[in-house]
Parts: C-alpha cells; structure tokens; sequence
C-alpha cells in the first residue's frame, strides 16, 4: 500500500486537544440509533479548519424513522470471505457496511459492501493493497492521509472485476455542532473521507464514488454524533446517487419520504420469466429496458406489468421515472 501525506496549508491546523487514537475507537457492540434526516440539506461542506460552526439546528427529519449506526464483529458476517484479516465491521444505517482492522497506528479497511440501486450489492474486496483509513493520532494537526488501493468489485449485473481506487482522509475541522432541539456540542472533530474506486464493465470505466462526513465529541461517545454521506455510481451506462444524513437528536420539523433519496419503486418477481411487476409507478409512464452495455432492448409505457417473455437470459437494466433498477431474466 502507497501511502502519501499532503500539507495543506491553507487550512488553519492549530494543535486540538481531542484526537482519535486506539483508546478512543469504538469497540466491537457499539451501537447509536440516529435519526434520519432530509437528504437534500446542505452538508456545509466548505466549514473547515478551527473554531468551525456547523449549523444543522434547521435540519428536517423523516418522522419516527431511525437508523443504527453500529460496530459488528466483522468475522461473523456473511461476507467476511471477501475482508480476510478484517476484524470490525462499521454498519451504516444498513446502507454501506466498511470492513476494517485496526492497532496501535490506525487502521486498515479490506473493502466496503453497498446496496446500489441499478447493481443490487456491491461488493468492493480490496484484496491486493489495503486502503489506509486513519494513521494515530489523528487530528486538525495532521496532514491529510492520501492513499491506492485495489481489489475486486462485485455484483450480480456485473460479475467479479478488478478494480482500482484512491482515497483521501482527513480531520477537516474542529469546534462547534448546532443540533435540534437546541443542542450545541462545542468539543466536536469532523472526519471527513472520500474515495473512488473504479472498474471497467464491458469496456467503459465505472466510478464508485463515496463521500463521508462524521462528527464526533468523545466526550459524549465514541460513535459519531452526526453523519453525512452519499455514494455515487458514475459512468456512460450508469448514473446513480444516494444520499443519507443522520443525527444524533431528532429533528423538530419533518418532511415526507418523496423528499429523500430513497428508493421508491419495487420490481418483481426478480428473477423474472414471462413479466416483471413494479410497485411505485403509474399507468402510462414511459419504461426502457437495456442490457447491461447499454443496448435497449425494449421500450414502452407501463401498462401494469411489462412483458421479458421474448428476452434472453442475462441481467437488464430498467429505466423508468428517473431510477434505474436491475433484474435478471
């Protein structure tokens, strides 16, 4: 694993007090239950260096709707056989599972596993060189940790692929985390990670792109307080994003799910053999269906169920109402 630190010196890196280190990671049972937020809320990505103010004392939420945020043993989980020598497993609201070891340096992730709404799950096993997520101590005073990484990617549209990825992690920011209800939590660090990892699918190149923002106050708990994250499918065949905020103390005001990011149509049967079904659409809305090198192969409106009978065996793609979802015939 190659390892690069870049000096940013545009940011004001002043010595902080609270750093992450091996005494402070979360231990295998952690466990916070977040409330989910509105999706579409400005991240305030650009609020950095110290004495930051993050605001999100506005933020709206879905009503009654949570997420666990947990670490699991990674060894127990069903896809432990792609993370060999991964020992944690750092669930996301059940949305991006990070497979990571870690010591006395920092820590170390063998690969990540996804839900993508076009692929189904995406397994990225970073196999051949690990990516280095945190060197300890970590801190505003660190240089920022620049790392390659490759492996494999794995889905049932695409198969196993090799694959290739850098990634940069950081403390971007220190100071102060506006909250509903009037929280403010004033000793909070904001971790911020973004890789892409990238894959060739019948000769055209395919980015998976995550983006991470945690912020934490250990005097509070070792599980972050606050989480933005999206994760991004980009290619010529593919355009997909996802994005999910969670926090720590509810929101005051709501808004509805078809103001989020989340999948809203449901396809079946899948496998299918003579039709498929959707559940989310309406009469009359226009349909395409490809291949997975983006031939179409049949178009139309939907008339309450859509007819694969003449289709061959493989995996397609279909486009409606702006989603694109995957079944195999």
């Amino acid at each position: 694993m190659k390892t690069i630190y870049l000096l940013i010196i545009s940011l004001p890196f002043l010595s902080v007090a609270q750093s992450f280190n091996a005494t402070n990671e979360a231990a295998i049972g952690s466990l916070a239950s977040l409330h989910l937020c509105d999706s579409n809320a400005n991240i305030q990505a650009n609020i950095m260096g110290a004495n930051a103010t993050w605001n999100f004392s506005q933020i709206a939420g879905i009503f009654g709707v949570t997420k666990d945020v947990q670490i699991l043993d990674a060894t127990q989980d069903p896809n432990y056989a792609s993370f060999a020598g991964s020992t944690k497993m750092y669930d996301i609201g059940g949305n991006l599972q990070t497979f990571y070891s870690s010591s006395p340096n920092g820590r170390i992730s063998q690969g990540f596993v996804f839900n993508e709404v076009s692929l189904g799950a995406v397994v990225a096993s970073w196999n051949v060189n690990q990516e280095n997520l945190m060197v300890y101590p970590l801190s505003l005073a660190s240089n920022p940790l620049i790392d390659a990484f490759s492996g494999t990617v794995t889905s049932t549209a695409t198969g196993t692929l090799p694959a290739t990825g850098s990634s940069v992690t950081m403390v971007d920011g220190s100071g102060t985390l506006l909250l509903p209800g009037g929280n403010s939590y004033t000793n909070v660090m904001r971790f911020h990670l973004k890789d892409s990892a990238n894959a060739s699918v019948f000769g055209t190149n395919v980015a998976f792109v995550r983006n991470v923002y945690e912020y934490y106050d250990f005097t509070v708990s070792n599980m972050p307080i606050f989480i933005t994250m999206s994760v991004d499918v980009n290619s010529a065949l593919i355009n997909n994003s996802s994005t999910i905020i969670l926090s720590k103390d509810q929101p005051i005001t709501f808004v509805g799910d078809t103001e989020i990011n989340l999948p809203s149509i449901h396809l079946y049967p899948n496998p299918a053999v003579h039709e498929i079904q959707l559940d989310g659409v309406i009469i009359g809305d226009e349909y395409a269906i490809t291949n997975i090198a983006g031939i179409r192969m049949n178009s139309g409106s939907y008339k309450g169920s859509i007819d694969v009978t003449n289709l061959s065996t493989g995996v397609y793609l279909l486009q409606i109402n702006g989603q694109t979802l995957e079944f195999i015939k």
